[in-house]
């Protein structure tokens, strides 16, 4: 080949990766530009993210993180027909919303999507297909809530003598194009009310504050030393800190307490009137129980003997695992009066 044909080959060649470029670009463009949710939209509730966040339900499709798969995020109706998967990752506090799932996942190992923008453990965004898995921010967290068109989250990072982590909130944009420093402190997220998302503090002091995350503004909604607060219509379910974390809700319309349970409680979750929760027992009997009670006090049933963990409510299930196991999944129809097992989740790993 002569110069001329070799100048043309390279012109061409530098040509076809312009043109590479520039179409990687478009379709990166085109793989953000997602719908925007309606203001005030959340990902999930808070009792399932301060549980974990295994399982998430939208407009009546409930997705779930898989561990006879790795953990990888399934969809089914609520009454468990339907059983599909979406995406292979290794999946944790899953949002949903819009069509779109979010979720963290702590390996990017065997993880499916595009694979120039999976590099590592951080915050994923798929759709409801399983399409377009795509990495969002490569981070370590322990906080992931979808507040309307931003995903606020925790940041894990050491200290310049790197002898300790430091942790700070941060919010970034569903589309991936936007980032913003929140809070200097660590909270635990998962509770929404109005425009503001409460927590109770991790660091410093534990009263339950109000942040705003529009315009960064905070404050402080009570003293209380509160630990999971689920906020509902006005009333703050959570566990006392000053008081042996005993079950207690507080109305914020007239400052009142009062008591749930006097057990000593680990973590709880709700749904509706009813309150899922594990005891802590220090008397050494080993007397731990998964239990349930109503709001208002009445009708304490122990619906598991032991300790369980990732207890995740739906519309139509109450699902949980034990303590020292992955699996099973235990399963538990509300108002039901024995426990099962989420076979199901099992069987569509199996099936051909």
């Amino acid at each position: 080949m002569g110069r001329t044909g070799k100048r043309f080959l390279a012109a061409g060649i530098a040509l076809g990766l312009i043109i590479l470029v520039a179409v990687l670009r478009l379709a990166g463009k085109s793989a953000a530009a997602i719908p925007k949710n309606p203001p005030g939209t959340t990902g999930s509730s808070a009792g399932n993210l301060y549980n974990g966040g295994s399982f998430c339900e939208s407009d009546g499709i409930v997705f779930f993180s898989n561990p006879y798969d790795g953990g990888s995020i399934y969809a089914m109706n609520p009454d468990q027909s339907g059983i599909r998967k979406v995406v292979t990752a290794d999946a944790s506090l899953i949002n949903c919303a819009g069509g779109y799932l979010y979720y963290f996942s702590a390996s990017s190992a065997g993880q499916s999507g595009l694979g120039y923008v999976r590099d590592g453990r951080g915050i994923y965004r798929v759709d409801s297909a399983g399409k377009r898995n795509i990495l969002l921010k490569q981070i370590t967290t322990d906080t992931l809530l979808l507040y309307g068109n931003e995903l606020l989250y925790t940041n894990f990072t050491e200290d310049e003598k790197k002898q300790s982590a430091v942790v700070t909130l941060s919010s970034i944009s569903i589309d991936g194009e936007t980032e913003r420093p929140l809070l200097s402190e660590h909270p635990k997220l998962g509770c929404v009310v109005g425009t503001e998302v409460w927590y109770a503090g991790m660091d410093g002091d534990h009263h339950l504050h109000a942040l705003d995350p529009l315009s960064i503004s905070k404050r402080e909604v009570t003293s209380l030393n509160m630990y999971e607060p689920d906020e509902d219509n006005g009333l703050v379910y959570f566990l006392d800190m000053d008081d042996d974390m005993h079950l207690k809700v507080w109305s914020s319309s007239d400052n009142s307490v009062r008591i749930i349970s006097e057990e000593r409680i680990e973590t709880f979750n709700r749904y509706g009137d009813t309150i899922y929760y594990q005891t802590i027992d220090e008397s050494g009997a080993n007397n731990y129980a998964f239990k349930r009670i109503r709001t208002d006090g009445s009708g304490e049933e122990v619906i598991y003997e032991g300790v369980v963990r990732d207890i995740q409510v739906t519309s139509q299930y109450v699902y949980f695992r034990d303590y020292k196991a992955d699996l099973p999944i235990y399963q538990l129809a509300p108002g039901a009066s024995s426990i099962g097992v989420f076979s199901g989740a099992a069987d569509a790993v199996a099936a051909p």
